[in-house]
Parts: structure tokens; C-alpha cells; sequence
């Protein structure tokens, strides 16, 4: 094929590479994020993949869309093409701020991982992750996704390879799992009323709790990715970039399922190395599977944990700093290590799952809200481009006037 017609198949790997490593960060990793969002739900979790889903691709489609088309001055001017300069202003600081604190959430999930895994002062994991990160924003955005694209597909098949195996070895608890959330807290071992499972969205609310879930987890992944894909469209082929877009949205959706799934068989699994920790409330509760199915693989796993959060933590590092800075100078480097330091300090010394729950879902609806500004765009655009189609058409030629009173 040639590549310059049609797609290129190793770019459009790179493209779905960094959309799953920007989306599996540490809350998918770690398989809290899964927790909170999908198997607390049970059953329904199917539906609120489809809602992710179908919102996920259309809003990836829209921003890759737009910064090809308007090549913005900034990546997030996205915010202003949609809203409206007043409001745009107001959601492109909003998300900035959110972005930046999910990256705490980052350095959280890093720190809980390592301690959980290898006992390691809480610290550690931060202090790794924040140098990390800052040393890979400082490189630019070409480095930065060419880096998490390769981590990406690595990350998903090993989180993939877990819950198939852990499905395979406890396919027949899956009822009892199913019963057990449906009757939580007393059919979680060790929960009480007010230690229970955690919910991204009320299941009993006004409002279905699958519903709101998916809405608010595409949600708050629109926040992350609305610069980021509008970059990727400055800076990539659209053809590729949709095809990688597609590819990516199809593997995180299959690690979805297939991880909830397993942690559904597995609610009441007790952690080997930390007694009283269970698969429902465990900060890493990925790691707990693992450790029943392959012990000797859970120090690797934990490797891969970090690199996925390590592969989200970089472009929520990325969005603050580009928004005032310039990449490339002296400016934008040293805004990068004072955001890196603030971002650590802050985020080892906020409970991990507390972060999750607080931060992803109240900013998740804020996202779904933009929502609705996209599709009156997309709206508006398209009754202007019919009747721009409508005024170019030519006009109908006059009847000829006959003679003899209309007798030929």
C-alpha cells in the first residue's frame, strides 16, 4: 500500500498505542478505575461500555477533526471552537486544572503501587513517576507519544492476559461474585455500611447507575483527551489518526470487559501478602488477581502498572504546561519540573481511591457537559453546510413564452 495515499499501518499502531496508554492510566491499571466504574455494577457494565463507548469515538472523531481543520494556535482552543470564546475560556482553565489533578491521581496510583507490591515507603513510587514524567514532557509532544504509543499495546495485553486467566481459573464464581454486589455491603466479606464497595454513580439514584457511570467516565476522559487528540490532529494524517482512534477505543473497551469480568469472580479474593484486603477494596486490586494465578508474575505486573501510569501521568503533565508555555523553551522546562514537584507533594498525601472517586466522577460530568455544546456544534454546522449547498445550485432557467397564445 502506499503510504502516502492511504494508511500507514505503523503510524496508526503508534496513534492506537497512545490513545489505550493515555486511557489506561493508573486507575485501568491498578484496575480501580474498573472497580468504581463497570464491576460494582455488575451485569450492567455491558451497557456502560456501549455508553463509553459510542461517546468516546465520537468526541475523538470531533477533536481530531477540528485541529486538523483549524489548526490551532493552541491545542486547547479546542474548548473555544466549541463554546464560544467566554465559555471556552472558562472550560480550557477548568480542564487545565483538572488534567493537572488527575496527574496527582498519577502519582498516587504509582506510590500505592510499589507499596503494595514491594513494601516500599509510600514515596517511592511518586518520587519515580514525577521524575520520570518531567524528564519525558521536557523532550515534547513527538517523543512523548511516540514513547507511551509503544507502552500502550503492552500494557493492554498484559491486563488482557490477567483477567483471561483469571476468568479461566474462576469462571464458576462468577454467579456468586454476581450475588455478592448485588447484595453489597453484606455480600462483600469485611465490608460494613460505611466501608463498602465504591460507586462511580448511585446504582439505586433517580437515574440508572450504569447510565451515569458511562457518561461520567467518557466524561472525564473527554477533559484528557480534547487537547491531546486536537494536537494529534495538528500533527498526523487524519486517516491514520481515526484508524488508530477506532483500533484504540475496540482494545481498551475488550480489556474493559474481560477485566471486570475477572474481578467479578474475584470480588472476595483475599490479598496473599496483605491479609484483610480483598479484591472490592483493594487500592491495586489487579494485583491481587495476579497474585492468585501467577504468584511469581506479580512483581512483573506491577512493573507494567507502573508503566501504564506512567503512560497517562506524561500527557496530564503535558496539557498544563503547553497551555502556558511554549514547548521547546527555557520556560516551558522549568514549568514542567515546578508542575512535576507540586503535583508529587500534593498527590502522596491524598488516599487513592479517595482520588479516584472524587476526582474522575464530580469532573466526569463536567466533561459529559461539554457533550452538549459538541453535538449543537456539529449541529449547527451541518444545517450551514446544507444551506450552502442550497445556495449553490443554479438557479431554475425560465419556461420559453410561446407564440399564438400558446399554440405551437
Amino acid at each position: 500500500m502506499d503510504n502516502r495515499t492511504g494508511l500507514n499501518p505503523r503510524r496508526v499502531l503508534i496513534l492506537a498505542g497512545a490513545v489505550i496508554a493515555f486511557t489506561i492510566g493508573s486507575g485501568f491499571a491498578t484496575g480501580q478505575e474498573i472497580i468504581q466504574y463497570y464491576t460494582s455494577y455488575g451485569l450492567e457494565l455491558f451497557a456502560t461500555v456501549v455508553v463509553f463507548a459510542v461517546l468516546f469515538l465520537y468526541y475523538n472523531f470531533n477533536f481530531a477533526h477540528a485541529g486538523a481543520t483549524e489548526r490551532f494556535e493552541k491545542a486547547n482552543d479546542v474548548y473555544k471552537y466549541y463554546c464560544g470564546k467566554h465559555l471556552g475560556t472558562v472550560l480550557d482553565y477548568y480542564s487545565t486544572a483538572f488534567v493537572y489533578m488527575s496527574f496527582w491521581v498519577m502519582i498516587g496510583g504509582a506510590s500505592s503501587t510499589l507499596e503494595q507490591q514491594y513494601g516500599l515507603p509510600h514515596v517511592v513510587g511518586g518520587i519515580v513517576l514525577a521524575v520520570l514524567a518531567i524528564i519525558t514532557v521536557a523532550a515534547g509532544l513527538r517523543k512523548l507519544v511516540d514513547a507511551i504509543g509503544i507502552v500502550g499495546p503492552i500494557i493492554v495485553v498484559m491486563c488482557i492476559a490477567i483477567a483471561v486467566l483469571s476468568l479461566i481459573s474462576n469462571w464458576e464464581n462468577l454467579s456468586a461474585g454476581l450475588a455478592a454486589l448485588a447484595s453489597a455491603p453484606e455480600g462483600l466479606i469485611g465490608a460494613t455500611a460505611t466501608d463498602n464497595i465504591k460507586y462511580a454513580a448511585d446504582p439505586n439514584g433517580f437515574i440508572p447507575g450504569w447510565l451515569m457511570s458511562g457518561l461520567s467516565y467518557a466524561g472525564f476522559v473527554l477533559l484528557w483527551f480534547a487537547a491531546f487528540t486536537s494536537a494529534l490532529g495538528m500533527n498526523n494524517r487524519l486517516k491514520d489518526l481515526n484508524a488508530g482512534i477506532v483500533g484504540g477505543t475496540v482494545a481498551i473497551c475488550v480489556a474493559i470487559v474481560l477485566v471486570a469480568l475477572a474481578q467479578i469472580c474475584c470480588i472476595n479474593v483475599e490479598s496473599l501478602s496483605n491479609p484483610g484486603v480483598y479484591v472490592w477494596n483493594a487500592d491495586i486490586p489487579n494485583l491481587v488477581l495476579t497474585e492468585h494465578i501467577l504468584p511469581a508474575l506479580s512483581s512483573v505486573f506491577a512493573i507494567v502498572v507502573f508503566a501504564g501510569i506512567y503512560s497517562t501521568a506524561v500527557p496530564l503533565l503535558y496539557n498544563p504546561v503547553s497551555r502556558f508555555a511554549e514547548e521547546g523553551t527555557v520556560r516551558f522546562k522549568v514549568l514542567t519540573a515546578v508542575l512535576g514537584i507540586v503535583g508529587l507533594l500534593i498527590g502522596l498525601f491524598l488516599p487513592f481511591r479517595v482520588l479516584v472517586n472524587v476526582i474522575y466522577v464530580l469532573n466526569g460530568y463536567v466533561g459529559a457537559a461539554l457533550l452538549i455544546f459538541m453535538v449543537a456544534k456539529n449541529i449547527r454546522d451541518l444545517i450551514a453546510k446544507r444551506k450552502n449547498r442550497e445556495s449553490d445550485l443554479p438557479a431554475e432557467a425560465p419556461a420559453p413564452e410561446l407564440e399564438d397564445g400558446g399554440n405551437e
